[in-house]
Protein backbone atom coordinates (compact mmCIF):
# COMPACT_ATOMS: atom_id res chain seq x y z
CA UNK A 1 0.00 0.00 0.00
CA UNK A 2 3.01 2.54 0.75
CA UNK A 3 4.55 2.08 -2.50
CA UNK A 4 0.79 2.95 -4.04
CA UNK A 5 0.87 6.10 -2.67
CA UNK A 6 3.63 6.93 -4.63
CA UNK A 7 1.30 7.27 -7.53
CA UNK A 8 -1.44 8.81 -5.69
CA UNK A 9 -2.12 12.04 -7.85
CA UNK A 10 -1.56 9.81 -10.88
CA UNK A 11 -4.88 7.98 -9.84
CA UNK A 12 -6.37 11.44 -8.52
CA UNK A 13 -5.63 12.30 -12.28
CA UNK A 14 -7.57 9.22 -13.70
CA UNK A 15 -10.67 9.26 -11.47
CA UNK A 16 -10.83 13.15 -12.26
CA UNK A 17 -10.96 12.41 -15.95
CA UNK A 18 -13.35 9.74 -15.72
CA UNK A 19 -15.72 11.89 -13.97
CA UNK A 20 -14.80 14.69 -16.31
CA UNK A 21 -14.03 17.24 -13.99
CA UNK A 22 -11.25 19.89 -14.84
CA UNK A 23 -8.50 20.67 -12.21
CA UNK A 24 -10.02 23.94 -11.57
CA UNK A 25 -13.30 22.25 -10.20
CA UNK A 26 -11.63 19.80 -7.83
CA UNK A 27 -8.79 22.40 -6.52
CA UNK A 28 -11.75 24.96 -6.24
CA UNK A 29 -10.39 26.71 -2.80
CA UNK A 30 -8.40 23.42 -1.41
CA UNK A 31 -5.32 24.50 -3.39
CA UNK A 32 -4.52 26.81 -6.52
CA UNK A 33 -4.45 24.93 -10.06
CA UNK A 34 -0.79 25.22 -10.61
CA UNK A 35 -0.39 23.31 -7.30
CA UNK A 36 -3.09 20.77 -7.71
CA UNK A 37 -1.44 20.31 -11.36
CA UNK A 38 2.11 19.64 -9.36
CA UNK A 39 0.21 17.26 -7.23
CA UNK A 40 -1.40 15.42 -10.14
CA UNK A 41 2.48 14.77 -11.52
CA UNK A 42 3.03 13.36 -8.16
CA UNK A 43 5.12 16.24 -7.48
CA UNK A 44 3.94 17.12 -4.25
CA UNK A 45 1.73 15.40 -1.63
CA UNK A 46 -1.50 16.63 -0.06
CA UNK A 47 -2.19 17.47 3.62
CA UNK A 48 -5.03 15.59 4.93
CA UNK A 49 -7.13 18.72 5.01
CA UNK A 50 -6.85 19.32 1.13
CA UNK A 51 -6.90 15.58 0.58
CA UNK A 52 -10.38 15.31 2.05
CA UNK A 53 -11.68 18.28 0.57
CA UNK A 54 -10.23 16.83 -2.92
CA UNK A 55 -12.12 13.48 -2.57
CA UNK A 56 -15.22 15.06 -1.48
CA UNK A 57 -14.91 17.30 -4.69
CA UNK A 58 -14.94 14.12 -6.60
CA UNK A 59 -17.68 12.50 -4.70
CA UNK A 60 -15.44 10.35 -3.30
CA UNK A 61 -14.55 8.47 0.51
CA UNK A 62 -11.45 7.59 1.44
CA UNK A 63 -12.57 4.16 1.72
CA UNK A 64 -13.43 3.55 -1.89
CA UNK A 65 -10.23 5.98 -2.86
CA UNK A 66 -7.84 3.68 -1.21
CA UNK A 67 -9.57 0.58 -2.45
CA UNK A 68 -9.08 1.99 -6.19
CA UNK A 69 -5.41 3.37 -5.51
CA UNK A 70 -5.20 -0.66 -4.41
CA UNK A 71 -6.14 -1.97 -7.63
CA UNK A 72 -9.14 -2.59 -6.50
CA UNK A 73 -8.30 -5.07 -3.48
CA UNK A 74 -7.64 -4.48 -0.02
CA UNK A 75 -4.56 -4.84 1.83
CA UNK A 76 -3.19 -7.41 4.23
CA UNK A 77 -4.52 -5.19 6.98
CA UNK A 78 -8.00 -4.64 5.59
CA UNK A 79 -8.63 -7.62 4.40
CA UNK A 80 -7.85 -9.75 8.20
CA UNK A 81 -10.51 -6.71 9.44
CA UNK A 82 -13.13 -7.44 6.67
CA UNK A 83 -12.51 -11.47 7.15
CA UNK A 84 -13.01 -10.73 10.86
CA UNK A 85 -16.19 -8.02 10.70
CA UNK A 86 -17.68 -10.81 8.17
CA UNK A 87 -17.17 -13.51 10.58
CA UNK A 88 -20.78 -15.45 10.79
CA UNK A 89 -21.91 -15.80 14.64
CA UNK A 90 -20.98 -19.68 14.56
CA UNK A 91 -18.17 -19.44 12.05
CA UNK A 92 -16.81 -23.01 10.04
CA UNK A 93 -13.24 -24.46 11.36
CA UNK A 94 -11.78 -23.57 7.69
CA UNK A 95 -13.27 -19.89 8.02
CA UNK A 96 -11.36 -19.24 11.50
CA UNK A 97 -7.91 -21.06 9.84
CA UNK A 98 -7.90 -18.53 7.02
CA UNK A 99 -8.55 -15.81 8.79
CA UNK A 100 -5.99 -16.82 11.73
CA UNK A 101 -3.32 -17.77 8.48
CA UNK A 102 -3.95 -13.84 7.35
CA UNK A 103 -3.63 -12.73 10.79
CA UNK A 104 -0.52 -14.34 11.24
CA UNK A 105 1.33 -13.40 7.60
CA UNK A 106 0.47 -9.83 8.31
CA UNK A 107 1.81 -10.10 12.18
CA UNK A 108 5.14 -11.67 10.67
CA UNK A 109 5.68 -8.66 8.46
CA UNK A 110 5.06 -5.80 11.53
CA UNK A 111 3.36 -5.93 14.40
CA UNK A 112 -0.24 -4.61 14.25
CA UNK A 113 -2.45 -4.24 17.78
CA UNK A 114 -5.95 -4.86 16.04
CA UNK A 115 -4.40 -7.72 13.87
CA UNK A 116 -2.97 -8.83 17.32
CA UNK A 117 -6.42 -8.51 19.00
CA UNK A 118 -7.99 -10.15 16.04
CA UNK A 119 -5.83 -13.33 15.68
CA UNK A 120 -6.08 -13.74 19.65
CA UNK A 121 -9.80 -13.44 19.40
CA UNK A 122 -10.31 -16.03 16.67
CA UNK A 123 -7.90 -18.35 18.29
CA UNK A 124 -10.73 -18.09 21.17
CA UNK A 125 -13.09 -19.20 18.67
CA UNK A 126 -11.26 -22.28 17.85
CA UNK A 127 -11.14 -23.62 21.42
CA UNK A 128 -14.77 -22.64 21.77
CA UNK A 129 -15.99 -24.41 18.46
CA UNK A 130 -13.39 -27.40 17.99
CA UNK A 131 -12.36 -28.04 21.56
CA UNK A 132 -15.24 -26.86 23.38
CA UNK A 133 -12.63 -25.07 26.04
CA UNK A 134 -14.30 -21.98 27.71
CA UNK A 135 -11.12 -22.12 29.44
CA UNK A 136 -8.56 -21.71 27.11
CA UNK A 137 -10.85 -19.26 25.40
CA UNK A 138 -10.63 -16.80 27.97
CA UNK A 139 -6.97 -16.89 28.17
CA UNK A 140 -6.93 -15.88 24.59
CA UNK A 141 -9.78 -13.33 24.97
CA UNK A 142 -8.09 -12.00 27.51
CA UNK A 143 -5.21 -10.66 25.53
CA UNK A 144 -7.55 -8.44 23.79
CA UNK A 145 -9.15 -7.56 26.56
CA UNK A 146 -6.21 -6.41 28.80
CA UNK A 147 -5.52 -3.50 25.55
CA UNK A 148 -8.84 -2.79 25.16
CA UNK A 149 -9.91 -2.37 29.15
CA UNK A 150 -7.26 0.92 28.81
CA UNK A 151 -8.90 2.76 25.96
CA UNK A 152 -10.58 6.00 26.97
CA UNK A 153 -13.04 5.28 24.09
CA UNK A 154 -14.35 2.54 22.05
CA UNK A 155 -14.70 3.53 18.17
CA UNK A 156 -16.46 1.14 15.60
CA UNK A 157 -13.16 -0.95 15.30
CA UNK A 158 -13.04 -1.42 19.21
CA UNK A 159 -16.70 -2.17 19.14
CA UNK A 160 -16.49 -4.76 16.90
CA UNK A 161 -13.50 -6.79 19.16
CA UNK A 162 -15.98 -6.59 22.20
CA UNK A 163 -18.83 -7.93 20.93
CA UNK A 164 -16.73 -11.16 19.78
CA UNK A 165 -15.31 -11.40 23.66
CA UNK A 166 -18.19 -10.96 25.76
CA UNK A 167 -17.99 -14.26 26.54
CA UNK A 168 -14.91 -13.85 28.77
CA UNK A 169 -17.18 -11.93 31.53
CA UNK A 170 -19.40 -12.34 34.18
CA UNK A 171 -22.88 -12.04 32.87
CA UNK A 172 -23.92 -8.44 34.83
CA UNK A 173 -20.57 -7.21 33.16
CA UNK A 174 -21.50 -8.72 29.92
CA UNK A 175 -24.84 -6.89 30.05
CA UNK A 176 -23.23 -3.64 31.12
CA UNK A 177 -20.62 -4.09 28.43
CA UNK A 178 -23.23 -4.78 25.83
CA UNK A 179 -25.66 -1.80 26.82
CA UNK A 180 -23.47 0.34 26.45
CA UNK A 181 -22.17 -0.53 23.04
CA UNK A 182 -25.81 -0.55 21.80
CA UNK A 183 -25.83 3.08 23.26
CA UNK A 184 -22.41 4.03 21.70
CA UNK A 185 -24.00 2.48 18.37
CA UNK A 186 -26.71 4.89 18.60
CA UNK A 187 -24.19 7.54 17.48
CA UNK A 188 -23.59 6.02 13.86
CA UNK A 189 -26.83 5.93 13.36
CA UNK A 190 -25.80 6.57 9.12
CA UNK A 191 -23.39 3.59 9.05
CA UNK A 192 -25.35 0.29 8.10
CA UNK A 193 -22.09 -1.67 9.52
CA UNK A 194 -22.88 -0.48 12.65
CA UNK A 195 -26.90 -1.61 12.49
CA UNK A 196 -25.23 -4.71 11.54
CA UNK A 197 -23.06 -4.88 14.67
CA UNK A 198 -26.35 -3.94 16.87
CA UNK A 199 -27.98 -7.48 16.01
CA UNK A 200 -24.23 -9.32 16.45
CA UNK A 201 -24.09 -7.86 20.07
CA UNK A 202 -28.05 -8.23 20.96
CA UNK A 203 -27.75 -12.10 19.13
CA UNK A 204 -24.24 -12.47 21.23
CA UNK A 205 -26.14 -11.65 24.54
CA UNK A 206 -29.14 -13.79 24.31
CA UNK A 207 -27.34 -17.03 23.71
CA UNK A 208 -25.18 -15.99 26.63
CA UNK A 209 -28.11 -15.50 28.47
CA UNK A 210 -29.58 -18.59 27.71
CA UNK A 211 -26.75 -20.68 28.54
CA UNK A 212 -27.00 -19.28 32.20
CA UNK A 213 -30.56 -20.21 32.21
CA UNK A 214 -31.43 -16.54 32.03
CA UNK A 215 -34.62 -17.06 30.27
CA UNK A 216 -36.80 -13.28 31.16
CA UNK A 217 -33.88 -11.06 30.40
CA UNK A 218 -32.89 -13.13 27.40
CA UNK A 219 -36.33 -12.78 26.02
CA UNK A 220 -35.89 -8.53 26.56
CA UNK A 221 -33.04 -8.82 23.84
CA UNK A 222 -34.61 -11.39 21.73
CA UNK A 223 -37.79 -9.44 21.37
CA UNK A 224 -35.31 -6.50 20.42
CA UNK A 225 -33.27 -8.55 17.84
CA UNK A 226 -36.40 -9.76 16.36
CA UNK A 227 -37.28 -6.05 15.80
CA UNK A 228 -34.27 -4.96 14.10
CA UNK A 229 -33.49 -7.96 12.36
CA UNK A 230 -36.72 -7.25 10.51
CA UNK A 231 -35.76 -4.00 9.44
CA UNK A 232 -33.11 -4.94 8.09
CA UNK A 233 -33.94 -7.85 6.40
CA UNK A 234 -32.06 -10.29 8.03
CA UNK A 235 -33.20 -13.49 7.57
CA UNK A 236 -30.35 -15.29 9.49
CA UNK A 237 -30.47 -13.16 12.57
CA UNK A 238 -34.22 -12.99 12.73
CA UNK A 239 -34.69 -16.63 12.75
CA UNK A 240 -32.22 -17.69 15.25
CA UNK A 241 -34.01 -15.47 17.64
CA UNK A 242 -37.16 -16.52 16.75
CA UNK A 243 -35.82 -20.50 17.99
CA UNK A 244 -34.67 -19.16 21.35
CA UNK A 245 -38.11 -17.34 21.61
CA UNK A 246 -39.13 -20.52 21.44
CA UNK A 247 -36.32 -21.82 23.48
CA UNK A 248 -36.80 -18.99 26.17
CA UNK A 249 -40.63 -19.64 26.21
CA UNK A 250 -40.45 -23.04 26.54
CA UNK A 251 -38.50 -23.38 29.64
CA UNK A 252 -39.78 -20.20 31.35
CA UNK A 253 -43.36 -22.63 31.05
CA UNK A 254 -44.86 -20.25 28.69
CA UNK A 255 -45.89 -23.51 26.36
CA UNK A 256 -45.27 -27.08 26.51
CA UNK A 257 -43.02 -27.38 23.20
CA UNK A 258 -41.56 -24.35 21.33
CA UNK A 259 -42.92 -26.16 17.48
CA UNK A 260 -44.86 -23.10 16.55
CA UNK A 261 -41.21 -21.13 17.04
CA UNK A 262 -39.24 -23.72 15.45
CA UNK A 263 -41.24 -24.56 12.51
CA UNK A 264 -41.56 -20.59 11.77
CA UNK A 265 -37.84 -20.55 11.59
CA UNK A 266 -36.97 -23.97 9.44
CA UNK A 267 -39.73 -21.99 7.28
CA UNK A 268 -37.51 -19.14 6.89
CA UNK A 269 -34.41 -21.07 6.39
CA UNK A 270 -35.86 -22.79 3.96
CA UNK A 271 -36.25 -19.87 1.60
CA UNK A 272 -32.52 -18.91 2.02
CA UNK A 273 -31.33 -22.96 1.71
CA UNK A 274 -29.63 -22.90 4.70
CA UNK A 275 -30.22 -26.51 5.70
CA UNK A 276 -27.86 -26.82 7.94
CA UNK A 277 -29.57 -24.56 10.15
CA UNK A 278 -32.39 -26.25 10.03
CA UNK A 279 -30.97 -30.23 10.63
CA UNK A 280 -29.82 -27.67 13.67
CA UNK A 281 -33.00 -26.74 14.81
CA UNK A 282 -34.35 -30.87 14.84
CA UNK A 283 -30.66 -32.24 16.41
CA UNK A 284 -30.39 -29.13 19.19
CA UNK A 285 -31.54 -25.72 18.92
CA UNK A 286 -29.53 -24.20 21.36
CA UNK A 287 -26.66 -24.07 18.78
CA UNK A 288 -28.38 -22.29 16.06
CA UNK A 289 -26.16 -19.38 15.30
CA UNK A 290 -24.56 -19.83 18.63
CA UNK A 291 -21.18 -20.28 19.29
CA UNK A 292 -21.72 -20.59 22.49
CA UNK A 293 -24.30 -23.39 22.52
CA UNK A 294 -22.37 -26.45 23.15
CA UNK A 295 -20.49 -24.79 25.93
CA UNK A 296 -21.01 -24.99 30.11
CA UNK A 297 -21.15 -22.03 31.04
Amino acid sequence: MAENYYQLGHTLKKIRENKHYTQQEVADSTMSRSNYTKLEHDEINPNIVKFFAILDYMDLDANEFSFFLNDYSLTPKETVFYLFKEMEQRPTLSYLQNLIEASEALLEEREDHITRDILNIVLAYKALLEHKDIKKAKTFADKAWSRLKKLDKFYLSELYLLNRIIFLFDIETAISLVDMALKELENYYCFREAKQLRLSFLSNLSCLLIEYEMYSKAMEYIDILIAESKKEYDTIMLGAAIVRKGLCKSAEGQEDEPESDFNLAVEMFEMIDRHDLIEEIKTNPRIVSNPYGYIDF
